[in-house]
């Protein structure tokens, strides 16, 4: 089995992007989808990272970068 993006998603937005799921099913799994597609962050669709990007925030997470793309690198912890 080869690593995806998924298995290095940062544990509190997986757990809203969870809380999410019964509520808005079809955002869920298009981003988890995408997600499990994705081996690099440059693989991501740009409305997905957006949206990855709102969960991190929502989650309190703070970030220390300005720059959309080092954003979505945090959210994958790396």
């Amino acid at each position: 089995m080869y690593k995806t993006l998924y298995n290095e998603l940062h544990p509190e937005v997986n757990k809203l992007l969870e809380q999410d799921k019964e509520q808005f099913p079809n955002l869920y799994a298009q981003i988890v989808s995408d997600i499990k597609d994705a081996t690099f962050i440059t693989d991501l669709p740009l409305g997905t990272a957006n949206s990855l990007i709102g969960y991190y925030k929502a989650a309190g997470i703070e970030s220390n970068n300005d720059s959309f793309l080092l954003q979505v690198y945090e959210i994958f912890q790396r």
